[in-house]
């Protein structure tokens, strides 16, 4: 299905519409979320903004929302009269743990996940696009809509996100074409950078040292991996490890990182691959979890070192 059949779902007045996106979303699924909202209530519809781990956003995605904008949880009242529509959620479980019919229906799948199984009632689902924000923008001109600049805003950070900063395999040329618009209608670029990657707080900055020294090599450096305990988060006083990843990724050699992070009883761990070598999406889903072929992520039961030995193994099985 491609965005002009999405548009005739979602062109006719006065919908009632609801937009999600996944939990604990990152920049896309918020961008995408925020973006697609403003730009169906530019056309007079009544859209609600859910999350299942709602109300609100993390703390680190809030700034994206309006002074009048809210994200709510919970029960929505009058969801038999709504058009569900869901944003970068490969599965409906990333959504919600319930039916998703719950929320309303029928629903669009809006998606650019590889591995997404069409599980929506319309399935607008591109594996090969860079982001969801590039495929809201794709929506948005088959409704003609304005790109205005607080459309725009949103979807850039959705979109400089899921690309690593325009450095992963899945940026394409077009990703740089929307690019180009979204910075046309207003967006600016620097401030974005700013807001986004810097300003990072001093404790986080010790958290991050403190994983970089522990930082392990696996498979004779095709694999980096670092371990992040409650005991690091507490010494350091920081929260955010989010820059090991990709600190890890840069190193020379690495076809893979790994980050395994403790978290409430179980560990979290983000994987990303540095070329094409290895569909790191594909080692997630050992786990239940899920991704892009170049950045994914799961949560396990398993010790630390029983999941490097997961991901160790699932590396050589791919040369194969």
């Amino acid at each position: 299905m491609d965005a002009a059949r999405i548009a005739q779902l979602l062109a006719p007045p006065g919908r009632k519409v609801l937009v999600t996106t996944h939990r604990k979303p990152d920049g896309d699924a918020a961008g995408s979320m925020i973006g697609l909202t403003r730009i169906l209530r530019e056309l007079g519809h009544d859209v609600v903004m859910w999350h299942v781990e709602g109300p609100g956003l993390p703390e680190d995605l809030r700034w994206l929302l309006g002074p009048d904008e809210v994200v709510v949880g919970g029960p929505v009242t009058d969801h038999e009269e709504r058009l569900v529509v869901s944003v970068d959620a490969a599965t409906s479980h990333r959504m919600t743990d319930d039916d998703p019919s719950a929320l309303g229906g029928p629903i669009i799948n809006i998606d650019h996940h590889h591995d997404n199984p069409l599980w929506g009632h319309y399935n607008f689902v591109d594996g090969g696009a860079s982001s969801s924000a590039e495929m809201v923008v794709r929506v948005a001109d088959a409704l003609g809509a304005e790109i205005t600049r607080e459309v725009a805003l949103p979807l850039y950070v959705g979109l400089v996100t899921d690309t690593g900063r325009f450095s992963y395999g899945s940026t394409g040329a077009q990703a740089h074409v929307v690019a180009a618009r979204l910075i046309d209608a207003g967006v600016d670029p620097a401030a974005v950078f700013r807001r986004v990657y810097e300003g990072v707080p001093f404790g986080d900055v010790r958290l991050v040292g403190r994983a970089l020294a522990g930082a392990r090599s696996e498979l004779e450096g095709r694999l980096i991996i670092a371990v992040i305990t409650d005991d690091d988060v507490t010494e350091a006083g920081g929260q955010n490890s989010d820059g090991v990843v990709e600190a890890l990724r840069a190193v020379a050699g690495a076809e893979v990182a790994a980050v395994i992070r403790q978290a409430h009883g179980a560990w979290r761990v983000s994987v990303r691959a540095s070329g094409d070598t290895v569909d790191v999406s594909a080692i997630a889903a050992l786990e239940g979890g899920g991704g892009h072929r170049a950045a994914a992520g799961f949560t396990s039961q398993r010790d630390p070192d029983a999941i490097i030995a997961l991901i160790r193994n699932a590396v050589v099985a791919q040369d194969s």
